[in-house]
């Protein structure tokens, strides 16, 4: 009895306790100390969601020291990791699931948004308000819109758009087919240029994002090369001004190659050999034209005056192995020759 004497007692007390409070004060309390947390989270989510292209900011309010860019083709995703200062840790090889957009970036490939800082998002889409063609061409196919627009690339990037056999106007040959990029509202054509007439699709180099699509010229061009055959082959070679051990062993490589297979070729201008460093800035011109970077090695094609630039990357496997490397060098000069003989 006495045990539950003092039970009754502590009840009592507690519900004493409570008498002076307003019974819709408690309940306003309650409902507070409930919904708080589910408004908190509601709030925090919604500033999770919230897009930017630009890289985000680290916890402890600084920069992180590696992030994951995005790059998003017709709805194909894929992430890769970029450190703070925007340059890829990896080469990267991408294309949309239709295999309409390859993108191909090098490892070390600076990506910055127009005002300077590192890109978190590239998204590329099919534009549904595409401008007109220009007078002088017609739209081949769809016209693409990279985004956010300004971003840029150092050094360029190689963008290839596939397009149909059966959607190029009638009279328009392949080979004359090029990549445009819509800026300053007029369309400007890009000077890298590769074809691959099997594959039916086009390679060009960007440095920036903007609209992009294949056009191809109403009237065949004519040639605008004022020296030399009209139907020759160019191989130049690039470098920078600091020189290494590898720079000078492929020029020294090409070059004999070059004077010892093709001398015939040489002095009648059907073939010839330029060496270009890049950071010379009398090199301007030629240097963007071929989207050139550090050390490089092209083959320019010239047919019926339209140009068809490769760039052979092959010969960087057989540095040191002079019989590998002179057979590489010697069978793309000799595909290249059969084709403007």
């Amino acid at each position: 009895m006495k045990t539950r004497f003092l039970l009754a007692s502590k009840r009592v007390h507690r519900e004493g306790h409570f008498k002076g409070i307003n019974t819709g004060t408690v309940s306003m309390l309650i409902k507070t100390l409930y919904y708080l947390p589910l408004a908190c989270l509601i709030l925090s989510l919604m500033v999770g969601c919230t897009a930017s292209s630009s890289a985000p900011p680290a916890a402890d309010g600084g920069e992180l020291s590696t992030y994951q860019l995005e790059i998003n083709l017709l709805g194909t995703k894929n992430k890769f990791l970029v450190d703070s200062q925007g340059k890829l840790k990896t080469k990267v090889e991408t294309s949309s699931a239709d295999g309409r957009i390859s993108l191909s970036l090098n490892e070390g490939t600076l990506i910055l948004d127009k005002d300077e800082r590192p890109l978190q998002v590239i998204d590329v889409m099919v534009d549904s308000s595409p401008p007109p063609p220009p007078e002088d061409a017609y739209i081949v196919g769809v016209v693409y819109d990279f985004s956010p627009e300004g971003a840029n690339f150092n050094p360029q990037i190689k963008l290839i758009l596939s397009y149909d056999l059966g959607g190029l106007p009638e009279g328009v040959l392949e080979k004359n087919v090029y990549i445009a990029c819509y800026q300053d509202s007029e369309w400007k054509m890009l000077a890298y240029k590769k074809i691959d007439i099997e594959g039916h699709s086009v390679t060009t180099q960007i440095d920036h994002l903007a609209r992009v699509a294949v056009l191809a010229p109403k009237e065949h061009p004519t040639s605008d090369v004022s020296s030399g055959p009209a139907d020759r082959v160019e191989v130049v070679y690039f470098h920078r001004t600091q020189r290494c051990s590898t720079c000078r062993y492929a020029e020294d490589g090409i070059r004999y190659t070059i004077e010892t297979y093709f001398a015939d070729e040489l002095a009648s201008g059907k073939l010839t050999f330029e060496v270009v460093n890049v950071q010379d800035e009398e090199n301007a011109a030629i240097v963007k034209k071929y989207g050139a970077s550090y050390l490089t090695l092209f083959i320019n094609t010239i047919r019926n005056g339209t140009e068809h630039i490769e760039e052979v990357d092959e010969i960087w496997y057989y540095i040191g192995d002079n019989e590998a490397f002179i057979k590489t060098v010697k069978s793309k000069i000799e595909k290249s020759l059969s084709e403007v003989t």
